[in-house]
């Protein structure tokens, strides 16, 4: 199975959240020389319904592959009930321009997140995530103010965090993202190269539906993973509707968690600041909506 992770590294890309009209394969890959090096592959679509200039709904979804490799003399117990996670999913999502520039954006997704070390799928693989923003678009500056929150497992955190970010288009080469949980600046080498440097956030959960031993003690949990990444990423469209992405990276911040089902540490892995990779290629559909894009 890491043979082919490491393969499909290489065939796979990401996507933004919120681009909700598209068909993608993502990766992530965090080499690292102690505790474990960490591939994640996605693979999904989510597709228009609706498609007007007032409002758009699509219907979608996705799996997600991860492996970790794990160091084991940096880990004091058996790992091989935690080294591959899979999930799938069935999301909604529903976007309306509303008055005076005004924008609503909700997300419902259903996720079954597992290491399927037993053969049926118990209540506790199962995880909603939810997102709602409202935009504001002001055309003096040709910016738009973004707030509103979500909770959502690919962050590996267990409570919802904040959405606020203001973006603007400063002429045709330059635009700029600042807020959370990502940031983003883009220098747009005519229509179709771009060059980004980012920070954002990510990460991973997944239920341990079988015991796991910890310092000969059985436990039941979930394992979490969050990261903060800083990077640089360049995007090249062709053919109208297809980009493709290259990225390079370093995490700022990396924690890796087993948590029992009170959200309560059982083992913390004490994981290093890694490198990240990614790349790909993406579809995107056409969006009939009179949205205002400034990013």
């Amino acid at each position: 199975m890491k043979k082919v992770s490491i393969l499909l590294l290489f065939m796979v890309s990401w996507s933004y959240a919120q681009e909700t009209d598209n068909i993608y394969i993502q990766s992530e890959f965090f080499p690292s020389y102690d505790v474990a090096n960490i591939y994640r592959l996605k693979a999904g679509l989510d597709i228009p319904v609706i498609n007007n200039l007032t409002e758009k709904f699509t219907v979608g979804g996705k799996l997600q592959n991860t492996s970790f490799s794990f160091v084991d003399e940096d880990v004091p117990f058996e790992t091989d009930e935690i080294e591959t996670f899979n999930s799938f999913s069935l999301r909604f999502t529903y976007e309306r321009n509303l008055r005076n520039d005004w924008r609503i954006f909700a997300m419902q997704e259903s996720e079954v997140s597992s290491n399927f070390r037993d053969d049926n799928i118990a209540s506790d693989d199962l995880f909603f995530n939810a997102m709602l923003t409202l935009s504001k678009y002001n055309g003096r500056d040709n910016s738009v103010l973004t707030f509103g929150a979500a909770y959502d497992i690919k962050y590996g955190l267990y409570y919802p965090i904040p959405i606020i970010s203001y973006a603007r288009r400063i002429n045709d080469n330059w635009a700029y993202k600042i807020g959370v949980p990502n940031s983003r600046v883009k220098y747009s080498l005519g229509k179709s190269h771009h060059f980004e440097g980012f920070a954002t956030l990510t990460g991973f959960t997944g239920n341990i539906n079988d015991e796991i031993e910890v310092y000969k003690e059985d436990y039941s949990g979930t394992l979490r993973q969050t990261s903060v990444l800083l990077g640089l990423g360049y995007n090249v469209d062709f053919w109208e509707k297809l980009t493709a992405t290259v990225q390079g990276g370093y995490t700022a911040y990396n924690r890796m968690q087993i948590q029992d089902y009170s959200d309560d540490e059982i083992y913390d892995f004490d994981m290093s600041n890694s490198f990240y990779f990614n790349v790909g290629l993406k579809y995107n559909f056409a969006n009939m909506t009179n949205d205002k894009k400034v990013y």
